[in-house]
Order: structure tokens, then sequence, then C-alpha cells
């Protein structure tokens, strides 16, 4: 009777593994397309220790053990570093992209018009006192004070437009840090009352994968299961169950443009962070980077070559002998240069003569506003030189950052694939193992059923 008795309990135990087999490959099909979901595997052993009868041991069934996760850890080690770093690439490249006022191609570009406005000015010595010539010269140097106003503008706008982004994108970071912080205590009390909390490690990873890109912070798991999140110079973003928060705040040293700032875990500051990868850290660098040194280059330029014309154009003479005027104002930048008003009203006013009393055809001062072409006005550079380096160089850097997307997107790719070759699911191989769970249910619930005749015919015999 007692060896019956064990024949049905360890077919009892054994008939829970077997669910739980079967349990496990419906779980991984019904999950064959959720993100972020790890393939689950039933660990199955035998029931230890035997027992013996008479000369023999016989053994006590088997057991579900626990239930794992497949996982590569070492390519799940490379990703953070290559999600932070495509996020980041590719947030670079999206900024400088947007901009188009340096673009070499450029129909009306500031080379472009300062070409235009030196060929005006080389017309106009021609025949000084013609009106319409006269007109066009004051055309093109409207139009290159816009050209310089319009391509400030451009770089001012992307810049601006970075620090919308980092105001939108906070709320996400904080929002996931918070998760991942809750995460790790209830995986700790779970873990507690024994197992493995799978769909909470999966929730935590996929959390920590959109994280990782958002910001660049290092994952740092630690003895106690918990995922922790540092940035660069050591500030923790997540820490145990607490979470850091991240905000803003306007730069006076900047420009005004916005600084991120955070409240540590325990709850001071806010204070300075270090953030240099990831969406925010791309922004950053694409708009403090590339973008501050255009918009830097931009105004030496606008300053060198408007003040080079203006020393020019002061010493000339108008047609009523008046002399001393700037043809430009407001040339400490870019985004401030401009006709000079009082010219654009009065074109007579346009200092061509090289002296008070020369007659209507001199070009004094014409040739000396030319000459500023092939001055080294602007950092050592002539005007024109100055403007091809200007465009080269953005080019080069949307160029690189373009090529840098490219690759960090590559990599990222390439391990992504490699991941999900070993936690996703294959539903064949799940439909496989489904069929053996359901086969040997069914033997067991065979051994169920002898085991039941077994006592029938003892109780007969009795």
């Amino acid at each position: 009777m007692a060896d019956l008795l064990s024949v049905l309990q360890n077919a009892g135990s054994s008939l829970s593994a077997a669910r739980g087999l079967a349990a496990t490959a419906s779980n991984n099909l019904e999950n064959v397309n959720t993100p972020g979901y790890s393939r689950q595997t039933a660990v199955v052993q035998s029931v230890i220790p035997s027992d013996r009868l008479g000369g023999a041991v016989i053994g006590n069934g088997a057991m579900l053990a626990t239930v794992t996760q497949s996982r590569d850890r070492f390519v799940e080690a490379q990703l953070p570093v290559a999600l932070g770093s495509a996020a980041s690439s590719l947030a670079q490249t999206n900024t400088l992209q947007g901009v188009t006022a340096l673009d070499p191609s450029s129909t009306d570009g500031v080379a472009v018009s300062l070409g235009t406005f030196y060929s005006a000015l080389r017309a106009l010595q021609q025949n000084p006192s013609d009106p319409a010539l006269r007109q066009a010269a004051l055309a093109g140097a409207q139009t290159l004070a816009r050209s310089f106003n319009q391509a400030s503008a451009d770089i001012a706008s992307a810049r601006t437009g970075v620090d919308s982004q980092l105001q939108s994108t906070l709320p996400q970071v904080n929002q996931l840090a918070s998760q991942i912080a809750s995460l790790n205590t209830q995986i700790q009390q779970q873990a507690a009352l024994g197992g493995t909390p799978n769909e909470l490690l999966d929730a935590r990873q996929q959390a920590e994968d959109q994280l990782v890109a958002l910001t660049g912070a290092t994952p740092v798991p630690d003895n106690k299961g918990n995922l922790n999140l540092t940035f660069p110079d050591g500030t923790p973003l997540v820490s145990g169950g607490s979470a850091a928060q991240l905000s803003t705040q306007v730069d006076a040293n900047n420009g005004g443009h916005l600084a991120l700032r955070i409240t540590h875990t325990d709850g001071t500051g806010p204070a300075a962070v270090q953030v240099t990868s990831g969406t925010l850290g791309g922004l950053i660098t694409a708009r403090d980077g590339a973008l501050q040194s255009a918009s830097n280059s931009l105004d030496q330029l606008a300053a060198g070559a408007g003040d080079a014309i203006n020393t020019a154009h002061a010493a000339g003479f108008a047609a009523d002998g008046s002399t001393g005027r700037a043809l430009f104002t407001g040339t400490t930048s870019a985004s401030t240069i401009s006709l000079n008003a009082a010219i654009a009203a009065d074109p007579t006013l346009f200092a061509a003569a090289g002296n008070a009393t020369a007659t209507s055809g001199d070009s004094g001062a014409l040739q000396q506003m030319i000459a500023t072409e092939t001055q080294a006005s602007v950092s050592g550079s002539t005007p024109e030189g100055a403007a091809a380096q200007l465009t080269s160089a953005f080019g080069v850097a949307q160029q690189s950052a373009q090529a840098l997307s490219d690759h960090d997107a590559t990599i990222s790719a390439q391990l992504t694939t490699m991941r999900a070759s070993t936690s996703g699911v294959s539903v064949d191989e799940e439909t496989i193992n489904l069929t053996q769970a359901q086969q040997g249910y069914a033997a067991i619930a065979r051994v169920i059923t002898a085991a039941n005749a077994c006592f029938d015919a003892l109780f007969a015999v009795q």
C-alpha cells in the first residue's frame, strides 16, 4: 500500500512538472510578438533523494525546479553602450542636417551673396554715376546683410530647437528612471519569496534599453539584484529603489540656452550633471559643438567683412560731398548686421568717390571697397575664403555625424539581432516543446490510472 501511495505521490509531482513545461511553452508562444520578451525555459529535475526498495534504489519522479530566461549576457553587456552611441549620433545628425543656410550648394547663402555684392561693386566702378548700377550695388549689400541674418537665424533656430527637445524628452527620462527603481523593489520582493520574476525582469530590461538610449547612462547591477544606472561623472540616475530626476535651467554663460540639472536620489539638488551620450548627449553635443562653432564663425565673418567694407566706405564721399558713413550697421554679429538705413533711403549717400571734389566718374572709394574682397580681414582669410571655410567645416561636421550614425546604427542593429537570436521565441521550437509536454502529461496520467487499477485490485482481494 505504501509503495502504491508513493507511486501516486511521485506521479502527482511529475504531473505538475509536465504542466509547467506545457505552461512555459504556451507562454512563450503567446508572447512571440511581445517587445522585450525573453524566451523562458522550464527546468525539470529528478526528485532527490531516491527511495531504497530491497536491493534497489527507486527514483521519486520529477519536479519543476525553476523557469529561467534565455539571455546572452556577453551581448547584453555590450548593448547599452551601442544603444547610447547610436541614439547620440542620430540626434546629432538630425540636428545638423536641419540647418540648410550653410549648404555650399545654396543659391542664396552668404558665400553666394558675397560674390554677388562684389560683382555689383565692380559693375558700378565702370560707371559710378549710373543710378541703376548704384541701386544694384545697394541691393547687393542689402542681400548680403539679409543672408547673414538668415544664416544666423537658421543656426539659432536649430539651437533653440534642441532646447525644446531637451524639455520634451525629460518627462520620459524621469518616468523610465522611476519605473526601473520601482521594478528593482518589486523584483527584490518577488525573489525573496522564491523563484525568478521573469516578467518583471523583462519589463526592467525594456525600460533600461529606452533609458540608456535617451541618456547614455551606464547600467551597474549589484549583488542584491538591483539595476543601477550612472552618468559618466559618477552621478547616479537610478540607485536601488530610488530614482533621480532631470530638469533644465537657463545657462546665462551659454547664450541663455538650457543646461541639464539633476535632483539626486537623496532629494538634494538640482545640480550640474554631465550627459555625453544617448539622445540627450547627442542634442547637447550638436548644439554646443558644431552649431556653436558655426555661429561664432559666422559672426566673425560678418564683423570682419562688414568692418573692412565700412572702413573703405567711410573714407569715401557721397554725391553731396559728405563722408564718414558706414555702409553697414550692427556689424558685431551676423544677426544684427544691416544696410545703413539712411543710405538705403537715399542711394546718393553711397560713397563711391575718393575725394569730395571729384567728378561723377570718380570711383576711388569703390576701388577700396572692392579691394577688401582679397584682403585678409577675417581671422587671416579673405571674406570669401572665410565663407568657404565656414560652409566646408559645417559640411564636414554634417558628413562626420552621418557616417558615425550609420556606423553606430549598424553595430546596435547587429547586437540587437544577436540578442533576439538567443532571447527571441521560435514558434517551431516551442510547438515541439508543447507537444512533448502534452505527451509526457498523458504518459504520467496513464501511470496514475495504472496505480488506481492496482488499488482496485488490492481492495478486491481484501
